[in-house]
């Protein structure tokens, strides 16, 4: 004689069944966030160089900077804010004062750099990728906020 019972068993059964059901579909929920995971960490990323310079101003400072930057790859880009900077003398040209920042950009996401010169100081913002390649340059008025914008281009496959 058996020490289950048929209701027994069928209970045991249907449990066993609803356990391995709960855990196919967590197995299954988790690996679309593996790959979900996966395709951010292997997205293309663009190396930005922001860089405002000025021309005509007495101070060493910008003030109101604010650019775009992804904290990963594949990430939307976020606004790093800074109340104020330090220019720096161009090696190049003794007239002009620097500022830049390097920064990583997701592929075809927006890349923005804006940063306010001294009242008698004409900026100049640039935004170049990989260091080299220019997608966005704009000269302000004397003493105003200068903004550059430009999405980031695809990545030729």
């Amino acid at each position: 004689m058996s020490r289950f019972s048929s209701s027994d068993l069928s209970r045991n059964v249907a449990r066993m069944a609803a356990g391995t059901a709960v855990l196919a579909l967590g197995v299954g929920l988790s690996g679309c966030g593996a790959v979900d995971s996966f395709d951010k960490a292997t997205s293309d990323a663009w190396a930005v160089t922001y860089e405002v310079a000025v021309e005509g101003s007495s101070g060493n400072q910008l003030s109101e900077v604010s650019y775009f930057e992804a904290e990963k790859r594949g990430e939307d880009s976020s606004a790093v804010t800074e109340d104020s900077v330090s220019l720096a003398a161009d090696a190049n040209d003794k007239s002009k004062k620097t500022w830049s920042a390097e920064s990583m950009v997701t592929a075809e996401k927006e890349a923005s750099i804006s940063a306010t010169p001294g009242k008698d100081g004409t900026a100049t913002c640039r935004i170049l990728l990989d260091g080299t390649r220019e997608i966005a340059s704009v000269t302000g008025a004397p003493g105003e906020r200068v903004l550059c914008q430009a999405t980031t281009p695809a990545f030729k496959k």
